[in-house]
């Protein structure tokens, strides 16, 4: 006798979700998929009603349940670290409240985005599903969503979730093009310093202190006497130093934390009345490598105040 197949409306539209959300995620992103962390999901209980063990149930399935929805849409899953984890979360609701450190703990778990989740329950009655997506290498949160699921069963959830599933890509899409437009504005804090010593004096004290930063001169010019050869007329000194450190610039651009723009560093040393002008390109601030890009900063400072002094 044959069998008949039936599917339930739930299951259905869960199929559904999950080929909806592959499709949408292989179409924006068929170069490198991104690796995401989702992190163990906390309870928030408001009722002050003992806590049942369908909700604690509820609350330890959701990391599953959406982790799996993403793999299945195509992105890379980072395996979670639990002690890590509670490591990183220095009290009830920490990582939900200081996104910064939720982006240190997913560099350390070598993701692209972190997914911190909670289960917030204002009622016995239904409770809130709530994802925040954290950009690991800004430390910035880039959108929070919340979908409502009633009672206390596991396919509540997992409905719910998936739901919140098929709208994280459109926010990394929307990060990826951000960061894209980003690429192209060329950003650079100047430092810079006066000095009475002579012109000469600066540029060799410069090239000391360069080659003692292990870094390699690679262009000197020379632009105010070419200036002053060309129209023959005085014309102010004017020199840039180039000069680089191919370790430094390797991690540069592997960490995408710099623009080639920024490379090889460079140095500008101009006479103006008396003095002489000394300035240098420092990298922008970075919040997922800020101590790499404070090291090269320090390096590139210690340079020019050497140059001064």
């Amino acid at each position: 006798m044959p069998t008949s197949l039936s599917f339930k409306p739930w299951l259905f539209g869960l199929l559904f979700a999950l080929f909806y959300l592959q499709a949408l995620n292989l179409s924006a992103n068929s170069a490198v998929p991104s690796r995401i962390a989702v992190l163990g999901f906390e309870l928030h209980d408001f009722t002050q009603l003992p806590i049942p063990s369908a909700e604690l149930a509820r609350t330890e399935a959701a990391q599953t349940i959406l982790a799996e929805a993403l793999q299945t849409a195509g992105y890379i899953v980072v395996p979670n670290n639990q002690p890590l984890q509670t490591q990183a979360n220095q009290g009830f609701g920490y990582l939900v409240a200081h996104p910064d450190k939720a982006a240190e703990l997913g560099k350390a778990l070598q993701a692209d985005y972190v997914l911190v989740g909670r289960v917030q329950k204002p009622s016995y009655l239904f409770a809130y599903l709530m994802v925040q997506v954290i950009e690991v290498k800004t430390g910035q949160q880039l959108a929070e969503f919340s979908r409502e699921a009633k009672g206390e069963t596991v396919g509540a959830t997992r409905r719910a979730l998936l739901q919140i599933a098929t709208e994280i890509p459109k926010a990394l899409d929307k990060a990826s093009s951000n960061n894209q437009e980003a690429k192209l504005n060329f950003i650079a804090p100047i430092y810079q310093k006066n000095t009475s010593k002579d012109f000469d004096t600066v540029i060799d004290d410069l090239l000391f202190a360069i080659s003692q930063h292990n870094f390699r001169l690679t262009e000197q010019s020379t632009i105010g006497q070419a200036i002053a050869e060309r129209e023959e007329k005085n014309f102010p000194k004017i020199t840039i130093l180039h000069f680089c450190n191919l370790t430094y610039a390797q991690a540069l651009l592997e960490k995408a934390i710099a623009s080639p723009l920024h490379m090889p560093c460079r140095i500008s040393v101009r006479q103006v009345n008396n003095q002489v002008l000394i300035e240098t390109l420092l990298l922008p601030n970075n919040a997922a490598e800020q101590a790499f890009v404070d090291e090269i900063n320090q390096i590139l400072q210690e340079i020019v105040n050497t140059g001064a002094a």
